[in-house]
């Protein structure tokens, strides 16, 4: 479900963010969502993220969990190059 892929998206970012490098290739095929990103994440792509977050108390801990995963996306590097053929 939606939970296991976002958890599997929670890994592979955290593998491509590992200091020194990435040292192996990142689980990509555990769940569909993170095999669709997967040129997005490693490839010659610009990425965006959009964190959807709340102003209320109520939303506290979804917030802040939400927060903290975009700053780790942050810090995935990716190369976008023109494609000259």
């Amino acid at each position: 479900g939606i939970n296991q892929s976002l958890t599997t998206l929670g890994r592979v970012i955290s593998e491509l963010t590992k200091p020194g490098g990435t040292k192996s290739v990142p689980a990509f095929r555990d769940s569909k969502l993170t095999l669709l990103l997967k040129d997005a994440l490693m490839g010659n792509s610009r990425t965006e993220l959009l964190a959807c977050v709340s102003p209320a108390l109520c939303n506290l801990e979804e917030t802040v969990s939400t927060l903290e995963f975009a700053s780790r996306c942050k810090l995935v590097k990716t190369s976008a190059r023109k494609n000259e053929q």
